[in-house]
């Protein structure tokens, strides 16, 4: 139990614009969008036992174009059905602010440079409930891909390696993965 007066938080510098990031746990968990810079979640267990033990508190959000397009067209279907014009004009920004996030994904050099550290990991938000999660500990690159919170069992869902190239794959086959089945 959470005394009152005490606000759950976590602060730390942004690494690629170097201000101040507070994170505050709310209703959907540990996130936060840091003013058009990088979004951040705190993810504290993964689903494979083992593979956690070295595991970054903060993870970097890379959303792909297909999992922002997906968000865009739920806002879509809200807005259809809402009557409120105040929740529409609310809607309407946020599907404005959903689209310029589209091709955020061209921030991978930025965010393959920050594992490096072993300080952050990297979320890559796949698009329909899949989600790969990247990080390094000691020497090596740690990579999971997640449907639902479970973790999938496949040959392309997992990646342990030193291989900084590897690792960059794992990234962007994932970032990419939908456009390809898809486009």
């Amino acid at each position: 139990m959470v005394q009152a007066g005490f606000e759950p938080k976590i602060v730390f510098i942004c690494p690629l614009c170097s201000k101040e990031v507070e994170i505050i746990y709310g209703k959907e968990g540990w996130i936060a969008e840091h003013a058009n810079c990088l979004n951040f979640a705190v993810i504290r267990k993964l689903p494979i036992e083992n593979l956690y033990e070295e595991l970054p508190l903060v993870f970097v959000i890379l959303e792909s174009d297909y999992s922002i397009i997906e968000a865009i067209e739920k806002l879509r279907e809200i807005l259809n059905e809402e009557r409120n014009s105040t929740k529409r004009q609310r809607l309407e920004v946020g599907i404005k602010r959903m689209e310029s996030r589209l091709g955020s994904a061209n921030r991978l050099s930025i965010s393959t440079e920050l594992l490096k550290g072993g300080v952050f990991g990297l979320k890559v938000v796949v698009g329909r409930g899949i989600n790969a999660y990247v990080w390094k500990a000691k020497e090596k690159f740690f990579g999971i891909v997640t449907s639902k919170n479970h973790f999938i069992g496949r040959e392309d869902g997992i990646v342990v390696t030193s291989n900084e190239e590897e690792i960059n794959k794992f990234i962007t086959y994932w970032l990419h993965y939908w456009e390809k089945i898809n486009f």
